[in-house]
């Protein structure tokens, strides 16, 4: 291999976002995160197909359930420009702003059952902070409004193509790998998103207040932008961050999977947690609880009358008075004392609650109370 003497093209692919993106995957690499490369996705809007500078993971197994937390990555690099992000004094309270955005997607169903809890958001976010993460998931201290490439020289004022295609790009990028993990993970997982823009220039705040603006260099702001995805409105929390500070800011990403670790280990416990007391959340897995029990309970009712019946009739009440689950389903009265006879019967049953709801305790055949 002959070497070339005029190393210009070495020297001008450095004015590229190439070796940044080389140098944050290696940092990524080095700190623990398995990471993906050029990942392209489809822009539904456009009908393109675009490309993300950099995925990025980490993965632990808790209970049955993969817990992925997932960094989305843009690198950019501009030689003559620093990016100015314009803020002004932040308003918690303006009920049309959401500073707790979450983006999470899982196939578990005590999981998910948290996720569509409309409060969860922000007791998640206040979780994880007791949990260690300090500045990954932060409240931001300012609400950025706006962006701008500015001459690192002259100061003026040029635009905000870079910014803005970084941001939609991770937007975009994000709204994709959360609709195609239905289809794409099939064995029990949460992953939980966080979008990071990576700037290797300076950065600097120009707060807007009044009639005065007083400009700061920063190392990492949070922005949290609002847009239209899919026809439908979306927060997200973009993190811009400085290239020669990312090292020190992934330590908290690493913390924030520690945390994602611990809370959804503790979230699913607390789903079981007396469920057989909360019909709507019982009722979350009747399909699997009727997926154990239908074989022993038709054998036994078919030994009886020799009559047919459905599994979906099956379900669980929980008798206050008593203290005990009721395993009822249509037209059950006339075999309701049989039924509480058969104790291979009830040795199966038995196992299915504990297999499906984690309950030990007492149950019996009895008819539905329930009056619709």
């Amino acid at each position: 291999m002959r070497r070339c003497m005029d190393d210009k093209y070495a020297k001008e692919i450095r004015k590229t976002g190439f070796v940044l993106e080389s140098q944050v995957a290696n940092t990524l690499r080095h700190a623990g995160w398995t990471v993906i490369s050029n990942k392209y996705y489809e822009d539904d809007f456009e009908g393109s197909v675009r490309e993300i500078d950099l995925l990025a993971y980490k993965v632990s197994k808790v209970q049955e359930v993969s817990v992925y937390t997932t960094l989305l990555v843009s690198c950019k690099k501009s030689e003559p420009d620093v990016w100015a992000l314009l803020a002004r004094p932040i308003d918690l309270r303006n009920p049309n702003a959401d500073w707790w955005p979450l983006h999470a997607w899982s196939n578990n169903k005590a999981v998910s059952f948290h996720l569509a809890n409309p409060n969860f958001a922000k007791t998640y976010h206040q979780e994880v902070h007791r949990l260690g993460v300090k500045e990954a998931l932060a409240v931001p201290d300012y609400e950025v409004f706006a962006f701008q490439e500015m001459n690192r020289v002259s100061g003026a004022p040029h635009n905000d193509k870079n910014i803005f295609g970084a941001v939609t790009s991770l937007m975009k990028a994000q709204a994709y790998e959360l609709g195609a993990l239905s289809s794409r993970k099939k064995v029990p997982s949460v992953y939980q998103f966080n979008l990071i823009s990576i700037i290797d220039s300076e950065l600097y705040r120009l707060v807007v207040n009044g009639n005065e603006i007083s400009q700061e260099q920063i190392e990492s702001e949070h922005y949290v932008s609002r847009y239209i995805i899919k026809k439908s409105e979306s927060f997200s929390r973009i993190r811009f961050v400085a290239a020669s500070a990312f090292e020190e800011v992934l330590k908290d990403y690493g913390r924030l999977h520690e945390a994602n670790r611990k809370w959804f280990d503790t979230g699913i416990d607390s789903f079981f947690e007396e469920i057989l007391k909360e019909f709507l959340r019982a009722r979350i897995l009747f399909p699997e609880f009727r997926a154990e029990v239908e074989w022993p309970i038709s054998s036994s009712v078919r030994k009886l009358h020799g009559q047919q019946w459905t599994k979906d009739s099956i379900g669980i009440n929980w008798n206050s008075k008593d203290s005990c689950a009721e395993i009822y389903f249509f037209e059950i009265e006339p075999y309701v004392s049989s039924l509480n006879e058969n104790e291979e019967l009830i040795q199966k049953v038995s196992a299915a609650l504990k297999k499906v709801y984690r309950y030990s305790g007492k149950f019996r055949f009895a008819v539905d109370n329930i009056p619709f």
